[in-house]
């Protein structure tokens, strides 16, 4: 039987953030083809093969399997959840894709506080964040903007 770990968020407050503070580089890997497959079936995305079928890959002029950018993007918004944590509530989320991440690559998720603000009552953090894969390619860029509680009021806003 496979045992499966659980993380909970860090119990983080606006406070905690500075701007230019680089949060912890987080590694996965290596990337499979058998994530992609579990992430499709668990998302209902099956619409192209060539994330999981090396012969259609191929027949299409690829080198053989990419692995789907929405797929990699979606480890990448459960690791910035992980970086705001528990107290925080993602607003707004865009990401690109960039670069192919390929089977057998290994992701390296960066961030950084671009900016910490108060606005309408709200405590409001920005990240530009990306995931590089083992040769130094950024294959997804991504913004993000997240409501944090405050230590002072126990609230986001």
């Amino acid at each position: 039987m496979r045992r499966v770990e659980t993380v909970e968020p860090p119990d983080l407050y606006f406070e905690d953030f500075h701007e230019g503070q680089e949060l912890p580089v987080v590694t996965k890997g290596p990337i499979m083809v058998g994530h992609q497959v579990r992430w499709a079936g668990a998302t209902d995305n099956y619409d192209s093969e060539f994330h999981h079928d090396e012969y259609v890959a191929k027949a299409q002029g690829l080198p053989g399997i990419i692995l789907s950018g929405p797929f990699i993007a979606a480890y990448l918004l459960s690791v910035v959840n992980q970086w705001v944590g528990r107290n925080a509530r993602i607003l707004r989320y865009v990401d690109r894709n960039t670069g192919s991440t390929m089977p057998r690559d290994m992701l390296y998720f960066h961030g950084r506080v671009t900016r910490t603000y108060r606005e309408g009552g709200q405590c409001l953090i920005d990240l530009d964040c990306h995931v590089e894969n083992q040769r130094g390619e950024n294959t997804t860029p991504a913004t993000a903007t997240a409501r944090v509680a405050s230590r002072e009021t126990r609230t986001g806003s």
